[in-house]
């Protein structure tokens, strides 16, 4: 099944084959939705997908880090990560963009090509970013789930 994975904040993500589980409050992914989306965040930093504010919010969650700590990794303040944040439809700065692609890679562990232009990402929003969700997020199920706001496509 492919869902519409609207709850991480970023409305062109989908979920393909992903395992569904019935709840009495309705579908939930049957899946480990931290690993789920550890792995939007990877796809997010290899693709070049552009960093806008609400990028910035579901890359900070997708490592657990507050503001406080997430601002700390690129030695900015929590204000100015929040100021990000809420401006979800912008673009950052060039540097930012660079500073914030490099510092998930490191997190993540993602070899990346060290060249401005490619860690500055490329031109626009994808209108799509499917993921195809294994085996070993299915398996490794850890009691969190999403019932609201998610579609199915088929």
């Amino acid at each position: 099944m492919t869902v519409h994975y609207t709850i991480c904040g970023l409305d062109y993500v989908y979920l393909e084959n992903v395992p569904i589980r019935q709840t009495r409050h309705g579908d939930a992914v049957a899946a480990d939705l931290s690993l789920i989306e550890r792995k939007i965040a990877a796809e997010i930093v290899r693709r070049g997908i552009p960093i806008r504010g609400a990028e910035v919010q579901f890359l900070r969650k997708s490592l657990a880090a507050s503001l406080q700590t997430f601002g700390r990794f690129l030695s900015l303040s929590a204000p100015a990560i929040l100021k990000w944040e809420r401006a979800r439809n912008k673009r950052l700065e060039p540097v930012n963009e660079v500073a914030v692609r490099a510092l998930m890679a490191e997190q993540l562990g993602i070899a990346l090509e060290g060249k401005f232009t490619v860690l500055k990402g490329n031109g626009e929003t994808p209108a799509r970013l499917s993921l195809r969700v294994g085996q070993s997020a299915a398996a490794k199920q850890r009691g969190r789930t999403i019932t609201s706001r998610m579609r199915s496509t088929n």
